[in-house]
């Protein structure tokens, strides 16, 4: 019998992932946020709903636009794309990550524009008016978060600001007829009229803050959400009288989407159960009538917005085994559409499909886990194991990844918990580490290892952690306080000794902000301030135990790292060696990636060959780099 090649690991880079989308107008076609197959890097797209390739409208190099002798050489992520009157607005972080400024390019992509151009301040969110005579977009200054308003029909035009006063703003929508301007402030959703200037909250009653805000086709109505009850839900506000009706109250995150364009209906997805894996659904926006579920299986769904004409819903859907892409499904019900194709040359058939498990952590909480066995899976065999450790406050869900599917390709078992503090299964589930980072998802960490004991076809004796962010923080803390459970670990980007991040991120902030996140805020999930508890800041940071590692470690960070300062990781290095132990560290420096170490294919398959060849040698499982048949 034979068997067919298995995937290389330019097979996996093949694959992109439609980020985002927003159909046209006119019904034509849609513009997309895809990552481009040269360099591996987010560029917009233009497609026929019909199908066919996709036009990309981005990534040509512009002289002069230039601002640095790199620009013609570097390719920049795009993301936050609008569309109104001919041109496709979006977001670029052209020098550092996160530092977004603001461009447009006409549907043809042969006129780009640049609308704002500071380097070091975050420029973001645009929306721009239905007519196209004016940019909203809030910015992230050392007064905080304010939206500005800019005139794009007046040449050399400066922006001014929405509402001069000391709030805080961000996020602002336009209302379909022009009127009004919906913005956040105080974590709930304000309006401010253009004529007047007059500003209100949306919803004056005693109910809960409303954030997410989408008018309605009529300007009369808006789609919100608020999570009063631990979980997103979704509600109508009358936008005259501030009547709000609840479309949905159940124990499970819910997301909007859009209006029908008869204004009776609204998009929505609603969570499963369990939390890891998601649908899309319609319902009246009268609060009347059953939920109409449009898609089945397990899969995480995105953006269900209506097609111009309302005769069908498009929205994202990925799988553990599929990247996401674009669909399409009539809003009765029926069988799905696929309309963009981003696979590559990987056939999802051929890939592992996650499997759903759980553990009871010391309290018996239940631990939702996801669990991977390789392609061919032979249940008599021993496989190695790898324990995926998220950010914070990340989550696993039904979602691929490249990397994770190339090293299980290899011949892995990889397992990726979901402890407290993960986002998505609900604000208790969060929250139950409020005060203790380090403390008790170390504790719902470990309990993995139960979980894995119990798998006849692991090799207990053989397993790593592969962990970036939250999850680089994570594996630091294993290796100090368990550093003979695990064989290897993979981490990127990790925080290493929480006093000093703070410190780098108050010196930094130009760098280690994002559009919502102050850079200096204190580090409230462990209870208060550096100042206020020095003790407990010192005790969870890793750096201060170094000399317990005996584990070996493939350490991989960016100099682009917009989120944690790439200080957290030469720190760590430069103690290891200070203590003998710089045998145990192969520290990577990417100098022009950022903190998911995503942005550019060149990164990821550096990434790659490394992680496979470390793992081969030290999970002793030499065939895990060798070449060979599926």
């Amino acid at each position: 019998m034979t068997t067919e090649p298995s995937y290389s690991l330019s097979d996996f880079l093949s694959a992109a992932h439609v980020k985002e989308f927003v159909p046209l107008s006119d019904g034509s076609g849609l513009v997309f946020v895809r990552d481009s197959l040269e360099t591996g890097t987010a560029e917009v797209f233009r497609a026929d709903v019909s199908g066919g390739d996709p036009v990309r409208l981005t990534g040509v190099f512009h002289p002069e636009l230039q601002t640095s002798p790199l620009a013609q050489h570097r390719a920049e992520p795009k993301a936050q794309i609008a569309v109104t009157d001919g041109r496709v607005y979006f977001t670029s972080s052209r020098y550092y990550q996160a530092i977004d400024n603001i461009f447009s390019v006409s549907l043809d992509g042969g006129d780009l524009r640049q609308h704002t151009f500071h380097d070091a301040m975050i420029e973001t969110s645009p929306a721009p008016s239905p007519d196209g005579s004016t940019l909203a977009y809030f910015t992230r200054t050392g007064r905080g978060t304010k939206v500005s308003l800019l005139d794009l029909r007046t040449p050399a035009a400066w922006p001014r600001l929405l509402s001069p006063g000391s709030d805080n703003e961000r996020f602002p929508v336009w209302s379909p007829d022009g009127r009004w301007i919906a913005f956040e402030r105080r974590g709930d959703t304000w309006l401010h009229e253009i004529a007047t200037g007059v500003e209100r909250r949306l919803v004056v009653d005693a109910w809960s803050k409303v954030t997410s805000p989408v008018f309605s086709p009529d300007s009369g109505r808006v789609l919100v959400s608020a999570s009063d009850s631990g979980f997103s839900q979704l509600a109508v506000v009358d936008l005259a009288t501030g009547e709000l009706t609840g479309l949905t109250r159940l124990p499970r995150q819910h997301s909007g989407g859009s209006w029908s364009p008869d204004g009776q209906s609204i998009t929505l997805t609603f969570a499963d159960g369990v939390g890891l894996s998601n649908q899309v659904g319609v319902l009246r926006a009268d609060g009347t009538g059953d939920l109409v579920t449009l898609t089945s299986g397990t899969a995480m769904r995105g953006s269900p917005q209506f097609s111009p004409d309302g005769a069908s819903v498009y929205y994202l859907e990925g799988a553990s085994n599929r990247v996401h892409d674009i669909w399409a499904v009539s809003p009765n019900g029926g069988e799905p559409r696929q309309i963009t194709f981003s696979m590559g040359s990987l056939d999802a058939d051929r890939l592992p499909v996650a499997e759903e498990a759980w553990y009871p952590a010391e309290d018996s909480l239940p631990i939702r886990t996801l669990v991977f066995k390789p392609a061919n899976f032979d249940p008599a065999r021993k496989y190695p194991v790898v324990v995926a450790l998220h950010g914070h406050p990340g989550c696993w869900t039904h979602t691929m990844n490249a990397l994770w599917q190339w090293v299980i390709s290899r011949g892995v078992v990889l397992v990726a918990p979901n402890p407290r503090g993960t986002k998505g299964l609900g604000a208790a589930f969060h929250d139950l580490h409020d005060g203790d980072w380090g403390g008790v998802e170390f504790s719902d960490v470990m309990g993995v290892l139960g979980l894995i004991a119990e798998l006849p076809y692991v090799d207990f004796h053989r397993k790593a952690t592969w962990g970036g962010s939250g999850g680089g923080y994570m594996s630091f803390l294993i290796a100090t306080r368990a550093p003979q459970v695990f064989d290897a670990q993979v981490i990127r980007a990790p925080v290493s000794a929480w006093k000093w991040i703070a410190m780098d991120r108050f010196t930094g902030q130009a760098r280690y902000a994002t559009a919502t996140r102050d850079p200096q805020r204190a580090r409230e999930e462990m209870g208060g301030s550096y100042t206020e508890i020095p003790d407990r800041y010192e005790e969870r940071s890793p750096l201060n135990f170094v000399e317990h590692v005996t584990v070996p470690q493939l350490l991989l960070s960016a100099r682009r790292d917009g989120s944690v300062p790439l200080n957290e990781s030469r720190r760590w290095v430069a103690r290891m060696k200070e203590l003998g132990k710089g045998d145990l560290v192969d520290y990577v420096e990417y100098p022009d990636d950022d903190h998911s170490l995503l942005r550019y294919r060149s990164t990821m398959r550096d990434q790659g060959e490394r992680i496979v060849k470390f793992l081969a040698e030290h999970l002793d499982a030499p065939q895990i780099a060798e070449e060979k048949v599926s």
